[in-house]
């Protein structure tokens, strides 16, 4: 999806200028002295493994909780390449992985999919660790939406040295202020044999699409967006080597229709098709076979008439974009479903499993205002762990601008995580940074200026490290000290009263003195951070409601280079039991 406000990103800028930039709004005076605070050094709380992301399913859930998979919990390992949405990694023969995108820039190459001239593009994936890949080859393909108004990447897959690249339409209603709330047709595969070199377009239209839907131009599909089920490098784990796609749709009519009910991100149920991965059947409908629902002994029913198709999973208003992928050594199928609001609210994602493709299925989690709004999730099996309780979440996040990056690292354009897959006998580990009273995880993050090799979201992570350690758990600036300040904004007002301050681990950099500035204009000044990260220091004071905080570094050790933080952490007021 095109980004509609300016996406989290580092900031840099002068450091004064940014100072009257950031704080001197209209109505706003600041207060140069300290309000009444207090301050003492604290132990900084261990590292743990993991941290498990709450499962907070709605009353209304139709999935009967996972027993094998219990709970999801994220590792604070991620990374973000491009400025691009719409990541779908298909593992091929060779190795790499190879995935449309779209809306954004790739090596300099822009690609826009709403508009007459709309297109989309394709890019290589290369490397073994998610921390470090390389995103290459890019390029982009016109294709015309009309009689819609985009046309989007969705179903991607190389198998046996074909690239297979689907394209969807959309609609965006005039006047109602929602994102392509409309989901159009799914039109058909172009392939490429070549690794993207050169393509050859698909025989079919948006007016003529691969399945006979929508009836009329806006009416309700099923099929309008597929994703092919992930089954290993060169679809090795294929029960019949055919290939599988999965797609969310609607009813028609819709009984309980919700606005934006069946766009790119939101529907009702989900439908499931196979078709063998040739270029002589892949654009051929007649070809294909459709899941029509189980038979009186539970065994799943397949048809070639489209008109017989039945739902895999049905939860009204609460289905949209979805993928599956499946893990080998768990023998599980693994769902990836975004429920996607009112198209540019936050959105929820949940993981399902299931030993059969066509279920049943169980919820392992329900991850409630996952990204703040994370979008076209996917699990890539190129990353997959030997025991398969590891894995790495790809998707886009925060679109419309405002939002969280929840969990940290979470931006506009190609984001993994890491994610454990935990079994019942697994502990459940937690620790104050990572709880849900430290609201600096949840805020949008600005700085002065940050080090080529750092990211603003190392201080925020829930982690007190960095070097000489991994780097990635801290924040270091370019070569600034003490004109070097962070800026954390809400969404909404919160009300806190602590802050934690962890200075950078190495014997060089260390903060001195600093200043706090609220939203309300009021300040507190603060002492040296303790050395060496494995105390920090803690400034407490009467609970407040701010907007933004921020904070100065005013001071700094002679030998600093590059000051920075290991972690802050701003503490909301614990609510009254």
């Amino acid at each position: 999806m095109e980004n509609i406000a300016p996406p989290f990103a580092d900031q840099t800028a002068r450091p004064w200028s940014v100072l009257f930039r950031w704080l001197l709004f209209p109505g706003v005076f600041l207060f140069i002295g300290n309000a009444a605070g207090a301050e003492h050094e604290i132990e900084a709380p261990p590292q743990v493994p993991y941290q498990v992301w709450p499962s907070q399913p709605p009353n209304d859930c139709p999935f009967a909780p996972s027993r094998d998979i219990v709970a999801v919990a994220f590792t604070g390992r991620n990374a973000s390449y491009t400025s691009a949405d719409t990541w779908y990694p298909s593992w091929a023969s060779d190795g790499n992985l190879y995935s449309p995108w779209t809306d954004g820039t790739v090596e300099g190459v822009h690609a826009f999919s709403g508009g007459d001239k709309a297109n989309t593009g394709f890019a290589t994936i290369i490397g073994d660790d998610p921390l470090k890949l390389v995103v290459t080859n890019a390029g982009i393909v016109p294709n015309s939406p009309a009689p819609y108004g985009g046309r989007y990447p969705c179903g991607s897959l190389v198998a046996n040295g074909v690239w297979f690249y689907g394209t969807y339409c959309l609609i965006e209603t005039p006047k109602l202020g929602l994102n392509w709330d409309v989901l159009g047709p799914f039109v058909g595969f172009r392939w490429s044999t070549n690794f993207g070199k050169t393509w050859t377009d698909t025989p079919h239209t948006p007016a003529q699409p691969l399945f006979s839907e929508p009836k009329i131009p806006g009416g309700k599909v099923k099929m309008g967006a597929p994703h092919f089920v992930d089954f290993g490098k060169n679809l090795e784990h294929s029960p019949d080597g055919k290939a599988y796609l999965v797609g969310h749709g609607a009813a028609d009519p819709d009984p309980q229709p919700r606005p934006g009910n069946l766009s790119w991100i939101t529907g009702d149920q989900i439908y499931l098709a196979r078709v063998s991965p040739t270029i002589a059947e892949i654009n051929d409908g007649s070809r294909y076979e459709f899941f029509a629902g189980n038979d009186s002994s539970g065994e799943p029913s397949w048809v070639s008439d489209f008109a017989k198709i039945k739902p895999l999973v049905e939860w009204n208003n609460r289905c949209g974009c979805v993928t599956m992928t499946y893990d080998p050594p768990l023998k599980k199928f693994l769902m990836c479903i975004t429920d996607g609001g009112n198209t540019i609210s936050r959105f929820n994602s949940y993981i399902l499993e299931a030993d059969r493709i066509t279920g049943p299925w169980k919820l392992a989690t329900f991850l409630k205002n996952f990204g703040e709004q994370a979008y076209f999730v996917n699990i890539p099996s190129r990353f997959l762990s030997a025991d398969g309780r590891s894995a790495w979440l790809c998707y886009a996040a925060n679109f419309t601008g405002g939002w969280a990056s929840d969990p940290p690292g979470s931006r506009y354009g190609m984001c993994l995580q890491e994610i454990r897959l935990l079994k019942p006998t697994d502990p459940v580990i937690s620790s104050p940074l990572l709880g849900p009273n430290n609201v600096a995880r949840k805020a949008r993050v600005t700085v002065s200026s940050t080090h080529p090799d750092y990211k603003t979201a190392g201080m925020i992570d829930g982690v007190v490290g960095g070097f000489p350690g991994e780097i990635s758990f801290e924040w270091a600036t370019r070569a600034e000290k003490e004109t070097a300040l962070v800026r954390l904004t809400w969404k909404t007002p919160q009300t806190i009263d602590r802050v934690w301050l962890f200075d950078r681990p190495n014997s060089l950099d260390q903060i001195t003195s600093g200043l706090l500035v609220f939203s309300d204009g009021s300040t507190l000044k603060t002492g040296p951070l303790p050395d060496d990260g494995r105390r920090g220091l803690e400034v407490v004071f009467p609970a407040r409601q701010a907007e933004w905080l921020a904070f100065f570094v005013t001071g700094v050790k002679k030998s600093t280079a590059n000051i920075g933080l290991s972690e802050m952490a701003v503490f909301s007021v614990a609510p009254e039991k």
